[in-house]
């Protein structure tokens, strides 16, 4: 059945630029290189280098820190990390999420048409390209209230060469001092699940975890430490090498 596009999500390192957008495109593309030689019929190519990005499009909402034109200028060209995510399906659980490993703000546009809204859109190349996972968390995004482990995601076969977590923390209350977060896996639902990787944080921001080796067929988030913090709302992504990528 189709899915309509209303249900999808567009972050931009901890902020959530959804309601601010209305157009999202994950591009991956493989560039042709020609080996055509004599005898051949017609032209032939093999496979070259990978290149992705996300494209976005949506609406000016307002000036300062925080809002969506002024974080988008922040990270143009910028040589810090950032993370951009582009969640589709966003109303199942474990919905598909692309992630850029690597990028930067590529291009701005502001389009002010008189009869209008003012409308924005932003590119981001992936540089090392575009990891894909699903959501770890059974909601749009998360409330953190007390330790405990969440609810498993099947990543659909066992995984032997690595993969990466991503944990994007959206706000914190209170003040949270090195939280932390398992991610942990097992062969079975129901069975012993295995430490992956942990993030820890003491502020708003993107966490990423790098797995290695044999990762199992579950996932799921285990909270160990607050840091203190009252509460805090995440979003997260697990995908295996092999597997979701």
């Amino acid at each position: 059945m189709a899915v309509a596009a209303k249900y999808t999500r567009f972050l931009l390192d901890e902020f959530d630029f959804s309601g601010e957008s209305n157009n999202l495109e994950v591009s991956l593309t493989v560039n042709p290189l020609k080996d055509t030689g004599f005898q051949n019929e017609a032209e032939t190519y093999v496979a070259g280098l990978s290149e992705s990005s996300i494209s976005q499009g949506g609406y000016y909402s307002g000036k300062g820190a925080g809002y969506i034109e002024q974080e988008i200028q922040s990270r143009l060209g910028t040589a810090t990390a950032v993370y951009v995510a582009a969640l589709f399906g966003t109303n199942t659980a474990a919905c598909p999420a692309y992630v850029t490993a690597l990028t930067w703000g590529q291009q701005m546009n502001i389009d002010m048409p008189l009869d209008n809204l003012i409308q924005l859109k932003s590119n981001w190349p992936a540089s090392g390209g575009l990891i894909r996972g699903l959501r770890l968390t059974s909601v749009a995004t998360q409330t953190i209230t007390g330790i405990g482990t969440l609810a498993s995601v099947d990543l659909g076969a066992q995984g032997t060469a690595g993969g990466k977590g991503f944990l994007f923390v959206q706000s914190i209350s209170g003040s949270a001092t090195n939280a932390t977060i398992d991610f942990e896996s097992s062969a079975t639902e129901g069975g012993a699940y295995a430490s992956e990787g942990t993030a820890s944080f003491s502020a708003v921001g993107v966490q990423v975890v790098t797995f290695s080796g044999t990762v199992d067929r579950w996932i799921r988030l285990n909270v160990t430490s607050m840091g203190g913090a009252t509460n805090f709302v995440i979003v997260a992504v697990a995908g295996t090498s092999g597997v979701t990528y």
